[in-house]
């Protein structure tokens, strides 16, 4: 079971590391230059963004048309916004966590492992559906006792 704090800790710690990181670079470079480094890394991360986000949905509107599903596209670009927040966030770390969601081969690997470790669920809930493509052919009947039942709800 987990603690109900542990999100509270995680959040703490990366403002901490982001501070820390912070001190670090002012120290090095200076306030100026630290505070020049954060926009000129969200400018540009952003622009990336948008390149990749325009190619990442024409690509899945191709697949669309193809009749595919496009689960794992879906993730991936959850995970380029995920990226555009990180680097809106101010701070060297979640910039470079943004940044790595930038790189394909990265965000592809990251989606497949989540994907895999979902894979469990969704073939539980899939149950004894029919294969792609069939149609279950049936007959539906109400009984009288959901009559009844009906007739009194109103």
């Amino acid at each position: 079971m987990r603690h109900p704090l542990i999100p509270v800790f995680v959040f703490l710690g990366a403002v901490l590391l982001e501070i820390f990181g912070f001190a670090w670079v002012g120290g090095a470079v200076g306030a100026l230059s630290t505070v020049a480094l954060v926009v000129v890394t969200a400018a540009i991360g952003l622009w990336i963004f948008r390149i990749q986000g325009v190619t990442h949905w024409q690509r899945m509107q191709a697949m669309l048309a193809r009749g595919e599903i496009p689960a794992r596209e879906l993730l991936e670009a959850w995970l380029l916004m995920l990226a555009a927040v990180l680097l809106l966030v101010p701070g060297f770390f979640s910039d470079a966590a943004g940044f790595a969601f930038l790189v394909p081969p990265v965000r592809s690997a990251v989606a497949g492992w989540l994907l895999r470790r979902r894979s469990v669920w969704v073939a539980a809930g899939r149950g004894s559906a029919a294969a792609p493509g069939e149609t279950i052919e049936g007959e539906y009947r109400k009984r009288e006792s959901e009559r009844l039942r009906d007739k009194q709800d109103r």
